[in-house]
């Protein structure tokens, strides 16, 4: 299967070339040949509909650039699969151009599509086979019908062009995918359906409609979820100014951030290992005056942003001592002798969070 990845992604350390390269990992290691091209290093003049191509030289562009070597891999390709960030509800830019300049593969003349719409007739039928079109795109957005624009011109191309789609790889949420030590199933589900996608390119020409989803799996569970870690992201990328162009920066100072950690810490809850349980729980931060309520109740848990003296256990411990302990990069007895984490109450709860919450692993 040869595989022409057209990348339109201007940030080298942005998502959609994160998860573009899970997909062409997986091709590459199916045997699949693949030609990957990142379309910000060529040099493409826009199309400027002179028709040159259809008059004077037909299937020649008037313009010699790296556009004239793409067109030829274009129809030399089995599968075109596109990648691009969500930009302005479309592709990118660098991807847009190129696409405009498939002008000459075309040729004067009008024709029904397979959908019914009309379409120039499609030069070089003789070289085009069953050629397949599928695309990879992140955006921010939570909802999918935020991406129906981009949606639309994919298959449009595919139709005008006599073209399967092969897939449509949308990972919304995107910036939530550098969450995983909070979320580190669900990540990595979403990372290892991006590699089978490009197994299943190279193997069968097409990804089913199962690893597609498994690809979009939601990262909050509702709107105030997202857009209360959209807000923390936020906070941490405006604090940074011109550091947070370094995406990995950002990164590191989001991962940690205690409101994640709790907030996932209460979802997940072992409802058989606190089946019998009946205890509220409060968490105190003081350095940066953040409190948390857990009210639990037979296998459920409520998380409430206050503080009270009516509880069964308080811990006291500052933000950064509780993303070490979170991700074990310290001992928690080491932290209680040290007296980092202050108990009261009943500390017999304390020994016993990990089996009532049970923490992420990958």
């Amino acid at each position: 299967m040869r595989i022409l990845v057209l990348r339109g992604n201007p940030r080298k350390d942005g998502y959609t070339q994160r998860i573009t390269d899970l997909v062409v990992s997986g091709a590459c290691e199916a045997g699949a040949q693949v030609d990957d091209v990142d379309l910000m290093h060529k040099h493409i003049t826009p199309c400027i509909g002179c028709y040159h191509c259809w008059t004077v030289e037909p299937g020649k562009c008037m313009f010699h650039d790296d556009g004239e070597e793409l067109l030829e891999k274009f129809i030399d390709a089995d599968i075109i699969l596109c990648s691009t960030p969500l930009y302005c509800y479309s592709m990118s830019a660098a991807l847009k151009t190129f696409l405009e300049r498939t002008l000459p593969l075309t040729l004067h003349g009008f024709e029904s599509t397979p959908r019914s719409h009309m379409r120039n007739v499609v030069r070089y039928p003789e070289r085009w086979g069953d050629k397949r079109l599928g695309y990879i795109s992140a955006g921010a957005f939570k909802d999918m019908g935020n991406f129906k624009g981009l949606r639309n011109s994919f298959r449009l191309l595919a139709d005008g062009f006599s073209m399967t789609m092969c897939c449509e790889l949308i990972r919304p949420e995107s910036y939530l995918l550098q969450f995983e030590l909070a979320k580190p199933k669900i990540v990595k589900t979403v990372e290892t359906a991006l590699k089978c996608a490009g197994v299943e390119l190279a193997t069968e020409g097409r990804v089913s409609e199962s690893t597609q989803e498994k690809v979009s799996l939601p990262l909050s569970i509702d709107m105030p979820h997202f857009r209360k870690y959209s807000t923390i992201y936020w906070e941490y990328a405006v604090a940074m100014g011109k550091e947070a162009f370094d995406l990995a920066k950002v990164q590191r100072a989001v991962v940690g951030d205690t409101r994640i950690l709790m907030s996932e810490m209460a979802r997940s809850i072992d409802p058989v290992a606190s089946a019998k349980l009946r205890a509220v729980l409060q968490f105190d931060f003081p350095d940066k005056d953040l409190h948390y309520r857990f009210s639990v109740d037979r296998g459920t848990c409520t998380m409430e942003e206050t503080t009270s003296d009516a509880c069964d256990l308080r811990v006291t411990v500052d933000t950064t001592v509780w993303a070490q302990v979170f991700t074990r990069q310290i001992n928690v007895r080491d932290a209680l002798m040290q007296k980092k984490i202050l108990l009261e109450g009943d500390k017999t709860l304390f020994t016993r969070l990990d089996r009532y919450f049970p923490p992420p692993v990958g």
